[in-house]
């Protein structure tokens, strides 16, 4: 029982200081990981946008009600991201003719160069793990965090 609790204690400083290292990392000292995953989130709704006929109507980009559901964040925290997004020129609001309350949040030509930098020195980041641990390991890895995704998923929802 001590040496489970002893595992278990490792663990967990292994996944807070993978945590803490990773959450520092900016991509290419111009995106913090926050808001590359919000800009990525953006792009890719807006490229599933520009290839769905059904929902032409709307603007390419996202609700900021959808990307307050994706990061499971409030309204106003989302709005204060996108805030300090567009004023950096990454993004821009698009409101709609129909409806003039609905906003969509799309990525400015800034924020598409921006985050396709920030994307290459990902991959490039991401290239080098996968040398140094091998394919081997790498696929051991993969295997590892979809389990531990799973039993973390399966005992939250036995919490609610």
């Amino acid at each position: 029982m001590d040496q489970e609790r002893s595992q278990g204690k490792r663990l967990i400083e292994a996944m807070a200081k993978i945590k803490r290292v990773s959450s520092k990392h900016k991509f290419d000292d111009l995106l913090p990981q926050r808001e590359f995953y919000v800009m990525e989130i953006i792009n890719s709704r807006m490229q599933c946008n520009n290839s769905d006929e059904q929902e032409q109507l709307a603007p390419p980009g996202i609700k900021v009600s959808e990307l307050s559901e994706i990061l499971h964040i409030t309204m106003p925290s989302v709005s204060q991201m996108i805030n300090g997004l567009e004023q950096k020129g990454y993004v821009k609001r698009i409101t709609t003719k129909n409806d003039r309350r609905v906003v969509y949040i799309t990525l400015d030509v800034e924020g598409e160069a921006a985050l396709k930098k920030a994307k290459k020195t990902f991959l490039s980041f991401t290239d080098e793990i996968v040398t140094r641990l091998g394919h081997e390991e790498t696929e051991q890895l993969i295997t590892l965090c979809t389990r531990l995704y799973e039993i973390i998923g399966d005992i939250k929802s036995r919490q609610s």
